[in-house]
Parts: C-alpha cells; sequence; structure tokens
C-alpha cells in the first residue's frame, strides 16, 4: 500500500511540473496564444517542419513592460519585438540596439520548437 501511495504522489507531483523558465499561461496574450496553436497544428500534421520547429516565442521585459520576439533557427532577419497588446516596436536597427536589445531583462520563453537550438546559451 505504501509504494502504491508513494506512485500516485510520485505521478501527481510530475503531472504539475511547471516548465522551467516558461512563461506562465494566464502571461501569454490571446494573439500569441492563437499563434503557438497554429504552429502546434502545423508540427502535428508535418512533425519534419524544420523552420517551425526550429524556432521560439521569447519574453522579455523592457521599459517596464513586456515585449515578445520571435526566432528561428533557419531565418536571419531582424525581428522586431511586440507588446502585449501587439503594438509592433518599430524603430531603426541600430536604435533599437542601443535603446532595446542592450537593456532588455528577464528572459523567459514562451513556446520552443522542438529543434530550437538558443544561441545565447
Amino acid at each position: 500500500m505504501k509504494k502504491l501511495t508513494f506512485l500516485f504522489v510520485f505521478f501527481l507531483f510530475l503531472s504539475c511540473e511547471k516548465k522551467e523558465g516558461f512563461v506562465p499561461e494566464n502571461e501569454i496574450p490571446v494573439w500569441l496564444k492563437n499563434q503557438i496553436q497554429n504552429y502546434e497544428l502545423a508540427l502535428q500534421q508535418n512533425p519534419d517542419n524544420g523552420v517551425i520547429a526550429g524556432s521560439a516565442w521569447i519574453r522579455y521585459k523592457w521599459n517596464n513592460e513586456y515585449y515578445f520576439e520571435y526566432r528561428n533557427m533557419i531565418s536571419s532577419s531582424f525581428a522586431y519585438p511586440i507588446s502585449f497588446d501587439q503594438d509592433t516596436l518599430k524603430v531603426c536597427p541600430v536604435c533599437l540596439g542601443i535603446a532595446y536589445h542592450d537593456n532588455k531583462s528577464n528572459k523567459q520563453f514562451v513556446w520552443r520548437g522542438s529543434i530550437y537550438a538558443d544561441p545565447e546559451d
């Protein structure tokens, strides 16, 4: 009986485990949840889709607000940060580098594809 109780508690703990370093579900904007659902659906239909599997959405804090960045291992294009309200932070990349990229903090993954390799790790 003790073994059964131990196994039950162990599996209960595993099922409640949060993804460490990931943004809590209630802190993800609706527009991004919809985008992530589309990624998940595309991966279900084609698990070998390296473009999606090699991408991630990451949240940073800057100027007391959260911004979300799309990252992709294959694409080398510059991705503009997007606010919770879906406003894109559009300024010149050089200015953005000084103001935003040099001062952003609190990195947390929102979603991470299965083969995404973080260049900052």
